[in-house]
């Protein structure tokens, strides 16, 4: 299937000359809150949480934030009427989504076979409906982060966890991909918030690619406005996930999953500080040294997913309102096209 999957994905614009690939990598503009353009064939997906708008907020995706993959979590749970009308207007828009097969049983699932026949009848009606539909990849979740599943194999990083992991791959693949019809099918990526699990390689999954999903840390300083391209995107961290993915997956597609939010949301210090920088204007340079970042030094990053496009989550202790998103948060009034 590996062959199926390069005609499919855009791996032929990629070079191999060191780790330098022969694509043009744009810079992109500093006018709109976008992680895009990527360079020709990039999937430029993000993260939508759903409103009732929906052929609006996929064409404002599209036209102002150079949005074209739309990752959406919980499409299993739709009714056949809504999952028409997404996928009707991602036809219309010449977009695509990502599905997500995420859910599992957090009361017993231990990365065994018996799991992996679970989440493919949890998802398996979703598959049929979208074998003929615009559909970017199917997206594997990997629950590793999980402290319930954790907990049942003597921890992340244990000898059981990383050979479970392993079959438990191999298995959901074999599971999935009669149901796949022609979407290349995904595995999911983490190393840890703080890169210390010690994921095993999956390239024996069959998998057609993988999703790393890879956040910047501040550290004990928050990126202000000048900050090197280095410093904005926390650019040691994100080589060294990036390095291991590619390293233990060689040859294999990437997509990267990641986000930012902004101190200026809050009054001090968040707990949650996943992409954490300074204000808007620093998250535009963010989002733009990303994009270059992983396609001028990884030809085998295909594309990258941001969460999200209007994602306001609360987290942490106390719950605050985190501003991942590239829209006008809830309450406040939305800009024109163009004034952000």
């Amino acid at each position: 299937m590996l062959t199926l999957t390069l005609a499919v994905l855009p791996l032929t614009a990629c070079g191999s000359d060191g780790d330098r690939p022969a694509r043009a990598c744009p810079i992109g503009s500093s006018a709109a809150l976008t992680p895009y353009p990527g360079p020709a064939g990039w999937i430029q997906g993000a993260t939508w949480s759903p409103t009732a708008d929906v052929s609006g907020d996929l064409r404002r995706m599209r036209d102002e934030h150079a949005i074209d993959t739309v990752n959406v979590y919980g499409l299993e749970t739709w009714s056949r009427s809504r999952l028409d009308e997404f996928f009707t207007a991602l036809t219309t828009l010449a977009m695509r989504a990502v599905v997500r097969l995420e859910a599992y049983d957090p009361g017993k699932f231990a990365f065994r076979p018996e799991d992996a026949a679970e989440v493919l009848d949890r998802h398996r009606e979703l598959l049929d409906y979208v074998r003929d539909k615009p559909v970017a990849y199917l997206a594997l979740n990997m629950p590793v982060d999980d402290p319930r599943v954790q907990a049942r194999l003597g921890g992340v990083n244990s000898e059981l966890s990383a050979r479970r992991q392993v079959a438990y791959a191999k298995e959901l693949v074999a599971l999935v991909r009669p149901h796949a019809g022609p979407a290349p099918v995904f595995v999911g990526l983490f190393y840890g918030w703080d890169g210390s699990y010690r994921i095993p390689s999956y390239r024996d999954s069959g998998a057609d690619g993988y999703v790393l999903t890879s956040y910047s840390y501040p550290g004990g300083r928050v990126p202000p406005a000048g900050s090197s391209a280095e410093e904005l995107i926390d650019a040691p961290r994100l080589r060294s996930a990036a390095d291991r993915a590619v390293a233990a997956q060689p040859g294999a597609p990437i997509v990267v999953e990641y986000g930012f939010q902004t101190l200026a949301a809050h009054d001090s210090m968040p707990d949650q500080t996943a992409g954490l920088v300074a204000d808007v204007t620093v998250k535009r340079a963010a989002l733009r040294a990303t994009t270059h970042f992983y396609c001028s030094r990884y030809p085998a990053v295909i594309g990258t997913t941001y969460f999200g496009y209007n994602v306001f989550k609360a987290e942490g202790n106390p719950p605050r309102t985190l501003d991942y998103g590239l829209t006008t948060p809830p309450g406040k009034p939305r800009p024109t096209p163009g004034g952000r």
